[in-house]
């Protein structure tokens, strides 16, 4: 069996996203150099969610990007629609809920990430501390697919055990 070309596959479906009761359509599929720039955003990002989740504060306003890369970035991941949205007099907070919406779509590839940064209006939604709480102090909360931990699990049993013990003597 030989590998099948990409092209054969199904293209991404175009992100559609109402403003002011219309509806504006985004390439669901973006060029390589975008999805480059989109994906060095990612530790920015990741380290805003984590500052979310565990309550802590994160400067939103920090700059992750200059005006001029978030320019050109905005224009790479609207494609045509941004004329389309400028010649309708959308305000920047459409624009900035566009952006966030557009690279969280890009980043995660999963549809229902950018329906609920766009449904909390550009922003992440704020996580539950109490369920993170209760989730975190829980092991038996945790996924089964998860490994995360285990490797510190096991240090710990095999370091408190006696040097003359075998590990079924450990408890490991």
């Amino acid at each position: 069996m030989a590998f099948r070309d990409l092209d054969d596959f199904p293209a991404v479906k175009p992100l559609v996203l109402p403003i002011r009761g219309k509806e504006y359509s985004f390439p669901g599929d973006i060029s390589a150099r975008t999805w480059l720039k989109v994906q060095a955003l990612a530790p920015q990002i990741n380290a805003a969610i984590k500052s979310g989740m565990e309550g802590e504060d994160y400067d939103v306003d920090a700059e992750v990007l200059s005006d001029m890369d978030q320019n050109e970035l905005m224009e790479e991941l609207c494609g045509d629609t941004l004329t389309e949205m400028l010649a309708d007099g959308l305000m920047g907070a459409h624009l900035k809920a566009v952006l966030a919406t557009l690279i969280a779509f890009h980043l995660s590839g999963n549809r229902m990430i950018a329906e609920a940064v766009w449904n909390n209006q550009g922003e992440a939604p704020a996580p539950n501390r109490a369920s993170r709480r209760k989730t975190t102090a829980t092991p038996s909360a945790r996924s089964r697919g998860s490994h995360a931990g285990l490797t510190d699990l096991k240090t710990k049993r095999v370091a408190k055990a006696d040097p003359g013990e075998t590990s079924s003597d450990a408890g490991t």
